[in-house]
């Protein structure tokens, strides 16, 4: 082990770690540390550090192999491989959730809802449902999974690096601080504490489908306060509107129809929603902060 540590920081020093990395690496390491005092109701714990090793060890290969040759298909996999760090994290989230702290925070949660609206938002939309506002709130939500590729892509197969590298370091720094408030406030979405009281079901058409079979396959009870969908939604937008403007403009009111679809939809409380917008606008903040420091101009 003395001899190892050495010869890994040996091998992957100077490889050239972009910003957006820092934030996957610290929280796959965080979780790993973490996982050892902290793993309350964590079925088969003991793979979660050797499985955060090797994906670490992974990336870091795939840096080191990207910065020794020149390849296309090499470097947007470098580029865009957070992708698939969050969709991993997001699925694993749902067995490590209350590994810290053994408790749900659901009654606050609703309660909060109650206090400042009065009632449980994702009961009361049901006196809106409209076949047609219904497909254009799950259109919304559905659009969300391609913010990544509508923002990024242009930037990328322009030649702009830069610029993609720091719109998707936003992204991974927005995940990894949502998935670490995740374990600190274990809270699960209305669509599983409200569901005796959801006694509507929705009429649409593909949009609707398609959502329902991506939430039946994808989602997990857990991960609800804030909701990073709705905080990646906001940074993507505002990310977008300084680094490709014209398609920020376009994708910024997409994001308030994300907020607004995941209430209406009935898998966030409506506090879910304003947390996560503030939380995507904060990190926002803070992610441009940290690369001003970097050279951004």
């Amino acid at each position: 082990m003395r001899r190892t540590i050495p010869a890994i920081a040996a091998r992957y020093r100077g490889i050239g770690v972009r910003a957006m990395d820092v934030p996957v690496l610290s929280y796959m390491g965080l979780i790993a540390i973490l996982i050892i005092p902290f793993h309350h109701n964590v079925r088969h714990w003991l793979w979660v550090p050797p499985v955060h090793a090797v994906f670490c060890l992974l990336l870091l290969e795939l840096i080191r192999l990207n910065s020794r040759h020149e390849s296309g298909l090499l470097d947007f996999i470098r580029t865009f491989y957070p992708a698939v760090w969050i969709s991993f994290a997001w699925k694993e989230m749902g067995a490590l959730v209350t590994m810290i702290f053994p408790y749900w925070a659901n009654a606050f949660v609703v309660n909060l809802d109650m206090r400042i609206f009065g009632v449980h938002p994702t009961v009361w939309v049901e006196k809106i449902f409209r076949p047609w506002l219904t497909e254009l709130m799950n259109f919304f939500y559905f659009i969300y999974y391609f913010f990544v590729p509508i923002a990024a892509f242009p930037l990328y197969f322009r030649g702009k690096r830069r610029e993609t590298n720091d719109f998707l370091f936003l992204v991974t720094l927005t995940f990894s601080v949502s998935f670490t408030l995740f374990l600190v406030f274990p809270s699960e979405g209305a669509w599983v504490i409200l569901k005796p009281l959801h006694t509507v079901e929705p009429e649409g058409g593909i949009f609707l489908h398609l959502i329902q079979s991506i939430q039946a396959k994808g989602t997990i009870p857990a991960g609800a306060f804030p909701s990073s969908h709705v905080a990646a939604a906001f940074v993507m937008a505002l990310g977008a509107l300084r680094f490709n403007p014209k398609v920020g403009r376009f994708i910024l009111p997409l994001a308030v129809g994300v907020a607004l679809a995941t209430v209406y939809c009935r898998y966030h409380h409506a506090v879910d929603a304003i947390s996560g917008a503030l939380l995507g606008c904060s990190m926002y903040a803070i992610g441009i902060r940290i690369l001003k420091r970097r050279g951004l101009p």
